[in-house]
This record gives C-alpha cells, structure tokens and sequence, in this order.
C-alpha cells in the first residue's frame, strides 16, 4: 500500500447539520501550532490549527453562525459521548450560547444520532476515496528519500469540501431515520 510516511498526521473534522437538514461549514483542525501562510483555503471549510481546544472553536465559530443562532434563543446540541464534549469549557460555552448539549451514550450513536450513518459514513467514504485517488497519481511529488510528499493542508481542505458536497444539501429526518431503519 502506498504511503506518506505520515501515518501519524491526524486532523479532525467537524460536521454538523441543523434538525431542519441544513449543513453548516466543515470545520478542519489540523494538529499543529499554525497554518502554512503561503496556502490558501477554500471558503466553505473552515481550517483551523490547534494543538486542543477544538470543540469550543467549533462552538464559537460554527455554532454560533448557524441560522437563527444571532436571536440566543435557546437550543439543543446532541453530542456522542467523546471526551473533548464533556470538558466544562464545552460546557460553559454551550451554556453562554443557551445551548442544551443532549450527549448520547456509546454504543447507542447509530440508532440515536442517524447523522452518523447517513452523513458521516458517506462523507468518511468520500473522503477516503479523494485520498486514495490522490495517492495514486504517479506525479506525486517525492521526498529527498524517495517518500511521497504529504498532502498540503489546504489539499486536504478541498477533499473535505469534495466529500461535504457529494452529501446531499438537505437531509430531512424522514431520509435519516430510513438510514437506520
């Protein structure tokens, strides 16, 4: 199988969607101390680089410029049960935001968040596949040592929008709970 040597290069993406089935922007953290200045990002990704901390950028960026987010009215938020969502910083953004975080235990995701099965698998399964053909191209550019270069953040920023826009743009929940079914 082909490689970068990078097996440890990791990023984290965030996806959402609103009850009534709009997608909000995907947000990307790159695990390091800050972007290359020389890329340029696509405007529907969000790219951010941090080395934690994740989940309340998530709340104040996303979140809080979803539609109808400006009228504080107050809102839920389900959550799985990952450890960065239960840290009180997450918890006190969410109540400055009037948001009820509603967190769902393991084991219990795909059959009480559909979003799981019915955006996530397809976005990961994209995702997968824009890499995959990307690592293919024998015009990859080579290391000193003979190792493929890794992909630039703002290459992987256009896969994680290739893979958001191959979802369909609106989910209603009547399609989500037929994923599940």
């Amino acid at each position: 199988m082909k490689t970068t040597g990078c097996a440890k290069f990791r990023l984290t993406v965030m996806l959402a969607a609103t009850a009534d089935g709009r997608k909000l922007p995907p947000l990307v953290i790159l695990k390091r101390k800050s972007l290359p200045k020389s890329e340029a990002f696509l405007k529907d990704v969000i790219v951010r680089a941090q080395d934690k901390g994740w989940m309340t950028e998530w709340l104040k960026i996303v979140w809080g410029s979803r539609p109808r987010a400006f009228l504080n009215q107050p809102s839920m938020l389900v959550l799985d049960v990952s450890k960065g969502h239960l840290a009180d910083s997450v918890k006190n953004q969410l109540r400055k935001m009037k948001t009820e975080p509603v967190v769902i235990m393991g084991g219990m995701i795909s059959v009480l968040q559909p979003t799981d099965v019915s955006i996530n698998k397809p976005f990961k399964d994209r995702l997968r596949q824009q890499y995959l053909t990307w690592i293919a191209d024998p015009t990859r550019e080579l290391t000193e040592t003979g190792k493929i270069k890794r992909a630039a953040p703002s290459e992987v920023a256009r896969w994680v929008s290739a893979a958001r826009k191959a979802i369909p743009e609106s989910t209603r929940s009547s399609d989500l709970s037929r994923s599940v079914a």
